[in-house]
């Protein structure tokens, strides 16, 4: 019995000493680094601190951090910034995994208690950024009297001086299901609360920086936006109907009509469906959830493909205001018009018709350096390369079919055609195919 417990006091003291030397390792090195960041940003910010700590449950914070920035005028606060892992063990890997490149398996970045002035030049427009607004800024201070934009004055009349809040913003790889999941948390007390999920489908396993950049664009999987209200709607409802002499239900009305005229005079043309759910979520604040649940993954940049109607089908998108399905989620929108609006060249691509998809027109010398993707003809041997992606087959009897190329078996080739009335999967023999172009 002496013996046993002669040894258990040898392990406890074991496991004393090699969490004390975990601890002081990672305290000595976030202070080093801290330190080092503070000397490179000296003659841009000033960052001071008032401490470390480490948790046992896997995570280091450095907090009441100022960072003053003399240049600016400006300054912000945090309580605490933490980094955490799933683990203490995981958190002591971190450092030594980025360092060769490799990624860790989570990772989490919080910022606690931050402020900054919403009168300060963080926040508040310059003159630079004024001149390049777009149609599709301020459309929160529609119907709101006399008031085009929200500003530091205007922030001030509805009770708020500073951003204030938690962030949190983390990863986790799942390598054996090949997924990469993102989370965004914010909460902002007499604002809002905001929750993003996101869901990447990688085409491999992910375990470096390298891999992450040379791997082909991920795939969505998954998507769940969570807004919560948290007295901004009441706030700002309040507010506009004042300064505009109306009721609250009277300027809700007038928002509502002005933000639909604004949109569709630059190209988007919502539902009555979507409309009303604003309006829904205006008037009652509560919980607006949005969800992206696609039959398999997708790549977002092939939406811009379909029909408008299409893509939400595809991407299998969901909306709910206070736990009530949205059924009319219809809206349309003109490419053209919007790139107009933002001031941006609009990007060409092929344009969706009812049976297929047209190719882009040919690249002229110009516009070699910047090839546009278009479909461009492969042999019927080479579809097994492209499984994924758009493409456009024609057989024997000169029917065309345009859609997303699915499994090459022996013989066969399926592919999945959309069309506004749903989805269908086809299966085609090699031998009928005469002609197949992949976009890309």
């Amino acid at each position: 019995m002496r013996k046993l417990k002669t040894t258990g006091m040898v392990l406890l003291v074991a496991l004393a000493l090699v969490a004390g030397g975990i601890w002081g390792y990672l305290w000595y090195s976030t202070k080093q680094q801290i330190e080092q960041i503070a000397a490179l940003a000296k003659p841009f910010a000033d960052i001071s601190y008032g401490g470390i700590a480490i948790s046992p449950s896997g995570s280091i914070a450095v907090n009441r951090l100022r960072v003053i920035l003399p240049a600016l005028d400006d300054y912000l606060t945090i309580g605490s910034l933490r980094l955490g892992a799933p683990n203490l063990l995981e958190l002591l890997k971190t450092q030594w995994q980025l360092s060769r490149g490799e990624l860790p398996q989570a990772l989490a970045l919080s910022l606690q208690q931050f402020e900054i002035p919403l009168d300060g030049s963080l926040l508040g427009a310059n003159q630079e950024a004024l001149a390049q607004r777009s149609p599709f800024d301020d459309l929160e201070a529609l119907g709101c009297g006399p008031v085009l934009s929200f500003g530091a004055a205007e922030w001030r009349e509805l009770g708020y001086n500073k951003l204030s809040g938690d962030l949190t913003v983390g990863y986790r790889l799942d390598s054996a299901r090949k997924l990469l999941e993102l989370q965004f948390d914010s909460h902002n007390a007499d604002w809002a609360m905001v929750n993003v999920d996101v869901g990447l489908a990688t085409s491999g396993p992910v375990s470096s920086l390298l891999a992450l950049a040379a791997s082909p664009a991920p795939k969505l999987s998954k998507l769940n936006v969570v807004v919560r209200d948290q007295g901004f709607n009441r706030r700002r409802n309040n507010y506009c109907a004042a300064k505009a002499g109306k009721t609250v239900d009277a300027y809700i009305t007038e928002h509502v009509r002005l933000l639909e005229d604004r949109l569709r005079a630059n190209g988007i043309y919502p539902g009555q469906g979507l409309l009303e759910a604003y309006r829904q979520y205006l008037a009652d604040g509560g919980r607006l959830a949005i969800t992206a649940s696609p039959a398999a993954p997708i790549e977002p940049t092939e939406l811009q493909f379909y029909k408008p109607g299409d893509a939400v089908k595809l991407a299998g998108l969901t909306l709910a205001v206070n736990d009530q399905p949205v059924s009319d989620l219809s809206v349309n929108w003109d490419g053209t018009k919007i790139a107009r609006a933002l001031k941006a060249k609009p990007q060409s691509a092929p344009e969706p018709d009812q049976a297929e998809i047209r190719p882009a027109p040919p690249a002229t010398a110009a516009s070699v350096a910047m090839q546009q993707r278009t479909f461009r003809a492969v042999t019927v041997t080479e579809l097994n390369r492209h499984v994924g992606k758009m493409a456009k087959l024609t057989t024997a009897n000169n029917a065309r079919y345009t859609g997303k190329l699915n499994t090459i078996s022996e013989g066969n080739v399926t592919i999945t055609i959309f069309k506004p009335t749903g989805s269908a999967t086809l299966s085609l023999r090699n031998k009928d195919i005469i002609e197949a172009e992949i976009l890309y």
